[in-house]
């Protein structure tokens, strides 16, 4: 059932620019071909800078010519991958744009990978060559692949005319990313790809001569691609920020200013430790990760601030902001709508666009989508996927990542759907639990994880970096989130590790020490079998006495174990004294040593004390004995058969009402528990429309009545009815 009238659609349409999808493509040309095009408007205007040196248009074309030229007698060309194994420096910058005008596509790897991935990106893309300097070059060799010197004598020989234009449809680039398997995955760009993002782009700043950009990521990361291009496709010039100035706010601070950079390019994460003082004539393009509206305020005041989002899968980014603006923070920051060539569309999982304000999938379509993964047809296929909204032909990217539509025609990001975690039973966002961080006095950035420090036992830790503390943002916490949500700790870092895309490095995150920092060992037997019980339930070294268990990462359910543990040897309390009492040396107080005690368990019959629940439906007004639910079970559009019909008691016999509470009778304050089973005939009516058994409409009648049949006081139990 569509539940979107045509008007909601056609808003949806416009906001998600699905028009374009109707449009015939324009003709996109290659990279190549639009940077001749600024060599011949301005030859002599500086393209590139970096450490102190300059280049030219005109010598960077001559220099990447003469590369190309090299590279084309190695077997570069249309079809071909080149690996090339830099840092940041401008003998990278001409050789991504040598192997561009052979036709080739370049494999950038970052030199701080491990070896073992390396080898791996080598051997999957199988590159006909590998360009790197000569201080690099051994760490290549015995890799398999033939390994050139950008120094070596030999490319100065080489004319400096420009090769053959490749074509636009040739790839540009092969980015290797995470892949959900441990296996990375190369993504496949084309050249039109690239060129086609610049088209009609708005982003607040003029694509234009007199630019200053720099490249700040490591090749390895899309998000060098719109630096380079951007600068180099308009006539801008190109500040090559070494490592080691990356690696320094305060050295890169100096040298944004130095350089007196116009459009700077961050992670919130690097943003985030960088001072915005002095650069009010820069722009901050801010994408790869959520951005939290500390940044915001912190940033947006007297300058272009926009957020931009996109897989490398959709070539760097597919959505842009409006210009952001402090203030506006406390609605979200949108991640924006989609550029010029792309479509977005936020679906439910079954691919049916959700109204504005609802939580869906989001998907892109449109020119920036990508080629696929290198040589993973099977992920291609299910990441790829047809687009029902467009051309026959078109194609989709699923993002995976989770988003509503703004009033404002603004995607909200809301998380990874992968990142919903379930903890104990409880669905949570790890998102929220890292926005009600970010709200706190003193907390300038915040991460969330789940650990898993020990198998099975997952725990929700939070970072923080600030002058926040943590203890107490912890139990700011308590006071805001359920106690599900609220991390069983917080730990406050200099600044959050990042990997060399600028990305949070989760894998970088310590392990949080749940040990007091005042540890007083146990001073009697019943604390020491305490402090042991707490140890081996939450699973860490030792336990003091005056440890708080809920600050050691408990909860209720491990206060369950901590009970039955406690029972099985010797020492009986409840899981509520443990609630109360929290430390070791208060719980030993109160707990009961168990000499030879004999339990005997009875058979769960007779009367016992009512529920709360119970208390309060006795209390309540009305012929409580009619209260049903209604649940809709997504079943396939073929007939009703008896299998389906199985799973359907087998659902409802697992939901938990098979025990015997279902099968209890009310007398007066108690309930009691009689002694029988119940037969799934007596839990389940079906009502099916192609049953023989009476005409349609009596068996209509039949089900509304069937909830009278429930009855507390004669023990007549829930039933759930099919049809």
């Amino acid at each position: 059932m569509d539940l979107l009238d045509d008007d909601e659609h056609a808003q949806l349409a416009t906001w998600g620019n699905q028009a374009v999808l109707k449009e015939r493509p324009d003709t996109m040309p290659s990279i190549p071909a639009v940077f001749a095009r600024q060599v011949e408007s301005t030859p002599e205007a500086l393209a590139l800078t970096f450490d102190g040196q300059s280049m030219t248009y005109r010598e960077l074309d001559e220099a990447a010519n003469r590369l190309s030229h090299l590279l084309a007698g190695a077997g570069a060309g249309p079809g071909q991958f080149v690996a090339l194994f830099f840092p940041r420096s401008a003998e990278a910058i001409v050789a991504i744009l040598a192997v561009l005008k052979s036709g080739a596509a370049y494999l950038p790897i970052d030199p701080a990978l491990p070896t073992t991935r390396i080898e791996f990106m080598l051997t999957d893309a199988a590159p006909v060559a590998a360009v790197t300097t000569a201080v690099l070059a051994h760490r290549l060799h015995g890799l398999g692949v033939p390994v050139l010197d950008v120094d070596d004598p030999a490319v100065c020989t080489q004319p400096c005319t420009a090769p053959p234009p490749p074509s636009p449809e040739d790839l540009a680039h092969l980015i290797y990313t995470s892949g959900t398997t441990g296996v990375p995955k190369g993504v496949a760009v084309t050249q039109r790809n690239v060129v086609q993002l610049f088209d009609r782009l708005d982003i607040g700043v003029e694509l234009a001569p007199g630019q200053v950009w720099t490249q700040f990521h490591s090749y390895a990361f899309d998000f060098s691609v719109w630096e380079i291009w951007g600068a180099l496709l308009h006539g801008g010039r190109l500040v090559v920020v070494p490592d080691s100035v990356a690696r320094t706010p305060e050295d890169f601070h100096d040298l944004l200013m130095g350089e007196r950079v116009t459009v700077l390019s961050q992670t919130p994460s690097a943003a985030g430790v960088l001072s915005p003082d002095g650069l009010e004539a820069t722009a901050l393009v801010i994408g790869a990760e959520p951005c939290p509206p500390e940044l915001v305020a912190r940033w947006a005041p007297g300058r272009v601030m926009v957020n931009v989002y996109g897989p490398t899968e959709t070539t760097m980014w597919a959505c842009k902001s409006a210009p952001l603006s402090a203030g506006s923070e406390g609605h979200g920051i949108p991640i924006g709508s989609p550029v010029a060539h792309a479509a977005s569309f936020v679906l439910d999982r079954w691919l049916r666009p959700v109204p504005d304000g609802v939580i869906g999938e989001l998907y892109l379509a449109g020119a920036g989508v990508g080629s696929g993964y290198w040589r993973r047809t099977a992920l291609t296929g299910a990441r790829f996927v047809a687009c029902p909204f467009g051309m026959p032909g078109d194609r989709m990217y699923r993002t995976g990542d989770l988003v509503s539509w703004g009033a404002d025609g603004q995607l909200q990001y809301l998380g990874r759907a992968d990142e919903q975690i379930k903890i104990r039973g409880y669905r949570i966002e790890l998102g929220e639990i890292q926005a009600a961080l970010m709200r706190l006095d003193g907390v300038r950035q915040a991460a969330v994880i789940v650990r898993e420090d020990r198998p099975g036992d997952k725990r929700i830790v939070g970072y923080i970096t600030g002058n926040a503390d943590p203890v107490g943002a912890r139990a700011a916490l308590a006071e805001q989130l359920p106690a599900y949500m609220v991390p069983v700790a917080v730990m406050a870092l200099q600044t959050l590790p990042v990997t060399v895309n600028g990305k949070l490095d989760k894998q970088g995150l310590p392990a949080p020490e749940y040990s007091g920092t005042d540890f007083r060992a146990p001073s009697t037997p019943v604390e020491e079998a305490l402090a042991g019980i707490y140890a081996q339930v939450l699973g860490i070294d030792r336990v003091g006495a005056d440890d708080s268990f809920f600050d050691l990462g408990g909860d209720s359910i491990l206060a369950m174990q901590v009970a039955g543990r406690a029972r099985a040897a010797g020492v009986l309390c409840r899981p509520r004294d443990i609630f109360v009492e929290q430390t070791v040396a208060r719980l030993s107080r109160v707990v009961t040593l168990a000499e030879n005690e004999i339990r005997n368990v009875d058979d769960g019959i007779g009367p016992v004390a009512a529920t709360p629940i119970m208390h309060w439906l006795h209390s309540v007004q009305g012929p409580v004995e009619r209260f049903n639910q209604t649940v809709v079970l997504q079943a396939r559009q073929e007939p009703l058969k008896p299998t389906s019909l199985f799973c359907f008691r087998r659902c409802w016999t697992t939901t938990g009402l098979s025990d015997c509470a279902p099968r209890a009778m009310t007398v007066g304050g108690h309930y009691a528990c009689p002694r029988r089973a119940l037969s799934m005939r007596e839990r389940v009516f079906v009502l099916s429309k192609r049953s023989p058994m009476r005409p349609w409409k009596q068996r209509v009648r039949a089900w509304i009545r069937e909830p009278e049949r429930c009855s507390a006081p004669c023990g007549r139990p829930p039933r759930a009815s099919w049809r």
